[in-house]
């Protein structure tokens, strides 16, 4: 056996460095919250070959004296903390004390600070981690640490790095990052001398969003603000139109501090579904203060990433906030500009979801005897040569759409179909393009989730035999209270078998198996973080898609003007479930452009 032996302080710190010292982005993320930690509202970065030449950053902050400075050096020396207990009310972004003895074990560093109360500031030289030179120097309050040769001593780490240039862009995304978190703050970053980021640090996140991404993007967002169960939330996220293909947009900021957290972005995802098309991810600037005891910072050496200890109350507050942004007026517009009248008409000031309406049964007269008003929309949709037809309900028209006095759509003459896939209706605003089955799914959808908290079933004449693998009958078994409490009947038959007598209404006869199966592996991916209310929305949105009139579905007139009516009636008349567009609009303008009128 070999010995055990206690190692040097110079390779413990080399070993730290590991953990907290990555690349040249680290090292700027552990100096600028050194920075924000001493108060400083000034924070200038400047970079040499991307960081790898050098590192400096200068901030306006309380500055240290000449004890702190050398202790500041010390394994495990911080002002954040003072005991044990402390680290579950971590109020600082700094607080393990590792930061400047683990970045200046791998390079050559200055460090000149001045607090307000002294003549002279002092500057020391640390090689490895050791200090080798201190003198006294005249400068003004606050810091100037330089970084230099970074990784010149552990020759494979620095072997590992990247380009300049792309080390330089992750440099730039951890200040923008901070720019956003800290929006009161001015920062500055310069690469080869020249700049390539700038906040101004006015205190308003908008001017910080548009620092970072630009002026046109920033249009696109609107605020959010709301508060309950002990987390409070603000931001701007942005509107449906505006999404990304990853999760990088997706900017958490808890306590002050810009976060790597996973159960955070999956609440705005969540937010998000059936509003945004699958793969798509939104763009969002959130800022969320938590009680101090409800985070664990701890989890990671270079604190990227947290814990939620309450995780899901959390989760819950996020979607439940953004998704009642996401349904108000403010993102669905109710504005349509009339250049001939040069003017503006206000469409609807508020709006009341209507009752759902349960289908009724099939009948092939559009006009119900005695009655005025066309009670069922029928669509006829031909198949072959041989002309035969089948009918479906696309919804009804007496209590829905524009008959109501709050709708989000003006109200549309339904002009014709074409391509059997769109339907083409004018309005007010222009002319309107909607896509038939999109805009019937969306309807069904929300009719679906809107039944009450049981859903309805619909018996099976006969069973349907369940024959599921080990890790199926254990997800079922584990979640069997919600399969019935969304309209499903099994019932246990002997080892991993069992019957399926009962499904939700609207399934094709022979279709219920796939059904079942697709939901049970649904729980199968989602794994732990799957919720009921996810799970009732997948079902609506499956039965919505299998229900819905299908593009190549020729419609009739009355079935089109039902469907437009249905559609101006819903919550989010624009999406699908599935996030597409259900329409399209081309104002007057826009036409006008086209004729060069």
């Amino acid at each position: 056996m070999t010995t055990i032996r206690i190692l040097d302080d110079f390779t413990r710190n080399q070993i730290a460095a590991g953990e907290v010292v990555e690349r040249p982005f680290s090292v700027v993320k552990e100096l600028t919250e050194n920075s924000l930690d001493a108060g400083a509202d000034r924070i200038s970065v400047e970079l040499d070959q991307g960081g790898l030449a050098a590192i400096t950053v200068i901030d306006n902050g309380c500055g240290m004296g000449e004890k702190n400075l050398e202790l500041a050096f010390q394994r495990h020396a911080t002002s954040k903390i003072r005991c044990g207990s402390d680290l579950h009310r971590v109020l600082t972004l700094g607080f393990r004390g590792e930061a400047l003895p683990s970045i200046a074990a791998v390079s050559r560093m200055d460090f000149t600070t001045k607090t307000a109360n002294v003549l002279n500031g002092i500057q020391i030289e640390v090689v490895e981690g050791v200090i080798t030179n201190k003198v006294t120097t005249g400068c003004p309050q606050g810091s100037i640490v330089v970084v230099r040769d970074l990784f010149f001593n552990t020759p494979v780490r620095k072997k590992s790095m990247k380009t300049p240039s792309n080390e330089g862009s992750l440099c730039s995304e951890i200040v923008a990052h901070m720019a956003l978190a800290r929006p009161g703050v001015s920062f500055a970053l310069k690469n080869n001398n020249r700049r390539s980021f700038y906040s101004p640090g006015t205190g308003n996140l908008i001017d910080a969003i548009i620092a970072v991404y630009g002026v046109n993007q920033a249009r696109e967002m609107i605020p959010v603000d709301g508060a309950g169960n002990g987390v409070a939330l603000d931001g701007f996220i942005g509107k449906p139109s505006l999404s990304r293909s990853n999760r990088q947009h997706i900017n958490i900021i808890i306590n002050g501090r810009y976060v790597y957290c996973p159960a955070a972005a999956r609440a705005v995802e969540e937010a998000y579904r059936t509003l945004l098309p699958t793969g798509r991810k939104p763009v969002a600037v959130l800022n969320l203060i938590v009680p101090p005891e409800l985070i664990d910072v701890n989890v990671h050496p270079a604190k990227l990433e947290v814990r939620l200890v309450e995780e899901n109350k959390v989760i819950r507050q996020i979607t439940s906030v953004l998704r009642e942004t996401l349904l108000s007026p403010t993102v669905i517009p109710t504005r349509l500009f009339d250049r001939r009248n040069n003017r503006q008409q206000t469409l609807h000031s508020q709006w009341k979801a209507p009752a759902a309406t349960a289908p009724k049964p099939i009948q092939k007269d559009n006009v119900v005897a005695g009655s005025t008003k066309p009670h069922l929309a029928v669509i006829y949709n031909k198949h072959g040569s041989e002309g035969r037809a089948t009918e479906k309900v696309v919804a009804e028209a007496e209590t829905a759409g524009y008959l109501n006095d709050h709708c989000f759509l003006p109200k549309l003459t339904v002009i014709g179909q074409i391509g059997l896939t769109y339907i083409l209706a004018a309005g007010e605003g222009g002319l309107y393009i909607l896509d038939q089955h999109a805009a019937h799914e969306r309807v069904l959808y929300e009719y679906y989730q809107a039944l009450e908290e049981d859903k309805p079933c619909q018996g099976l004449l006969q069973p349907v035999t369940l024959e599921l693998d080990h890790r199926e009958a254990a997800i079922l078994t584990e979640r069997v209270f919600w399969f019935n409490r969304a309209g499903f009947v099994l019932e246990y038959f002997g080892g991993s078998t069992f019957l399926l007598r009962g499904t939700p209404p609207g399934l094709t006869p022979g279709r219920e198996k796939v059904f079942f199966q697709d939901m049970l592996k649904y729980l199968g991916e989602r794994g732990a973080s799957a919720a009921y209310d996810e799970f009732s929305r997948q079902i609506a949105s499956s039965l919505a898609c299998r229900n819905a009139v299908k593009a190549g579905d020729k419609l009739t007139q009355p079935a089109m003007e039902a469907l437009v009516k249905r559609l101006s009636g819903v919550k989010n008349p624009y999406t699908c479930p599935h996030g597409r567009p259900t329409l399209i609009h081309l104002s007057f303008r826009d036409l006008e452009k086209r004729f060069r009128r």
